[in-house]
């Protein structure tokens, strides 16, 4: 959950700046959606990360948080394995990696993988 939401918390923290308004934001964590939908108590380990997604997401007209299975977010899966084996720190890609073009296409149509296979 502390991963997928420092995911968050980095994401907005481009968005704002960038003046994008209408933001959806789909996490296959629902603890971690949870937690931003219903507040997490002070005494919680994620409570500062879900209080700074909480301040940015008040400058931003419009969020759509969504529960998405891993499988139905092929792009984001592979971006979280490739993110092992990158150094630490924020990366930004401008553009698709060759190693993601097909995973783009999966889910523009909306296609899925069958879980375990």
């Amino acid at each position: 959950m502390h991963a997928e939401l420092w995911g968050i918390v980095k994401g907005l923290q481009i968005a704002v700046p960038n003046d994008l308004q209408n933001i959806i934001v789909d996490s296959d964590s629902l603890m971690a959606l949870q937690a931003i939908k219903t507040g997490c108590p002070s005494s919680h380990p994620c409570a500062a990360l879900v209080q700074d997604i909480l301040i940015l997401s008040r400058r931003v007209q419009n969020i759509d948080w969504n529960h998405t299975l891993r499988e139905a977010n092929a792009v984001a899966d592979i971006m979280a394995k490739k993110g092992h084996d990158l150094p630490i720190g924020l990366h930004i890609f401008d553009a698709p990696t060759p190693d993601i073009i097909l995973a783009l296409n999966f889910d523009m149509y909306g296609s899925f993988r069958l879980r375990g296979l």
